[in-house]
């Protein structure tokens, strides 16, 4: 369980950067076009020792990153020699250059049907079309999603901002991930190993609850124009530090 909450945290974590890596016609982000960048983060603990590399590229795109949908892979690599690596997609919509992660994508014919495939292949068979067919059929049947992960707007405004709730049903599991206490705290100059970014401060209280066990955490992010999320930090409950995520590369 905590694996699942780590993930769905990040994955909430990436989209905030897509709130602000968007591309205009009118160049307000001042960013080349987001399906040649590539970007990675150093993952850290509370002591500052580097616990993985995560690296971000897009995959597929409709639109521009204001208003249009996005597929990005998602590529995780832990330090120890036990971690397996990670690689993934994440789904986004974009409305007016804020984001929200597209949960009903995930069940969508192309990509239930890569869960499939790869279930299968995990217990050594290869299923056909129709067995295929049939299962998402019954998979779709239980699954309900309603709400939206909301990201930082396109013209961040020292203030309090809006709070959401996302919920994910599978049955009689459920997942429920609730964003509250919100607002742009602030602007500062950071420095990371990409560069030197002017940066807008957000905070925010993410609370996840599922199979009866709840994590709240606080986020102090930082994100700049033509980048997206520059630093993040996470806090327990009791406020203390527990991982920092800082941005180590990006080309385009």
């Amino acid at each position: 369980m905590k694996r699942i909450l780590h993930i769905m945290t990040w994955a909430i974590a990436f989209a905030l950067s897509w709130g602000m890596n968007a591309y205009a016609q009118d160049k307000v982000f001042f960013v080349p076009e987001p399906e040649t960048a590539r970007w990675s983060y150093l993952e850290m603990d509370g002591n500052g020792a580097t616990t993985a590399t995560m690296a971000y590229s897009v995959d597929s795109m409709t639109g521009d990153a204001v208003n249009g949908t996005a597929k990005v892979k998602f590529e995780r690599a832990g330090k120890r020699s036990l971690d397996e690596a990670t690689n993934s997609f994440i789904y986004y919509k974009f409305k007016d250059g804020e984001f929200t992660i597209d949960m009903n994508a995930f069940f969508e014919k192309d990509v239930l049907g890569e869960f499939i495939d790869a279930a299968a292949a995990a217990e050594g068979i290869e299923a056909t079309e129709e067995e295929k067919k049939k299962a998402m059929e019954e998979i779709r049947k239980l699954i309900e999603v309603s709400g939206e992960l909301r990201g930082i707007p396109r013209y961040p405004v020292i203030g309090a901002l809006p709070d959401y709730e996302f919920v994910f049903k599978l049955s009689f599991v459920t997942m429920t991930v609730k964003g509250t206490e919100r607002k742009i705290s602030g602007k500062e100059k950071l420095t990371t190993p990409a560069g030197t970014f002017d940066c807008f401060i957000m905070e925010e209280t993410v609370t996840t609850k599922a199979m009866m066990q709840k994590e709240v955490e606080k986020t102090v992010s930082w994100y700049a124009y033509g980048i997206g999320l520059v630093k993040e930090n996470t806090y327990d409950k009791k406020g203390k530090l527990v991982s920092t995520t800082l941005l180590n590369s990006i080309n385009w």
